[in-house]
């Protein structure tokens, strides 16, 4: 059975994502209550926002989710993913790190802002966008996947994958994978931050790390297996882009 490592990188941030009411009652039908050792990390959310770390090799990667704490389905996502890793059903060949509940209070209220910010325009600026993305490179990471669901009312309303052609091609590359295994739909743009500035994805491809956003579709603040599934094959693309599944 594997494990994590818990490390704390903003405290400030801290709530029970148990709380909301959706994610608790989708984690009850799937089973993942009653996995004693996913809710104890689970429950370190209590403590702020936590990376969760297993594994070694080659690449050192990471993945994000709930940067909008209203879109569950990429959190649920990551948390199913964690399960597989506790319960040896992956087996990851690289230094993974996962952030299932970037901000926990946004996700135990089902909000999309924090201290009424999107948080996808402040990475550049001092709050925990740019904590994460400085965790990334003070930890050297390979690559990132921003983990997110767009409300099919909304833009872009559609599966999909943002990338960046500059300053870093390998972004391109990462979304054409994706989407080519998920039937996703690749958006791409010319320079990092000319259209988005402050994005998890945009800043990290601005300090050199390839970073990608993928995008299943969910009603803003629902959840549904099919949004969470489709998430979950996203994710498996970004790893399986890099050999480590």
């Amino acid at each position: 059975m594997s494990e994590f490592e818990c490390t704390v990188i903003d405290s400030s941030t801290q709530g029970n994502v148990l709380a909301n009411n959706q994610l608790n009652r989708y984690f009850i039908n799937m089973g993942f209550r009653r996995n004693a050792i996913l809710m104890k990390y689970i429950e370190k959310t209590r403590e702020g926002s936590v990376v969760f770390t297993t594994g070694c090799g080659r690449y050192n990667l990471l993945l994000v989710g709930g940067v909008h704490g209203n879109e569950l389905p990429s959190q649920a996502a990551l948390v199913h993913l964690m399960e597989e890793i506790i319960l040896d059903k992956i087996s990851v060949k690289c230094k993974l790190h996962i952030v299932p509940f970037l901000i926990p209070f946004t996700t135990m209220n089902n909000f999309r802002k924090y201290n009424d910010m999107d948080m996808n325009r402040n990475a550049h600026s001092e709050g925990i966008t740019k904590k994460i993305v400085d965790y990334a490179q003070n930890n050297s990471v390979t690559a990132l996947c921003d983990c997110h669901s767009t409300d099919p009312n909304n833009k872009p309303g559609f599966a999909s994958v943002f990338c960046s052609a500059r300053p870093l091609f390998d972004s391109i590359k990462i979304a054409k994978h994706i989407c080519i295994n998920t039937s996703s739909r690749i958006l791409p743009i010319t320079e990092a931050g000319s259209v988005l500035y402050g994005a998890v994805e945009d800043e990290s491809n601005l300090r050199g790390i390839p970073a990608v956003t993928c995008e299943t579709v969910e009603e803003a603040g629902q959840i549904t297996s099919e949004s969470v599934n489709f998430s979950y094959s996203q994710i498996i693309s970004f790893l399986d882009y890099f050999g480590v599944i």
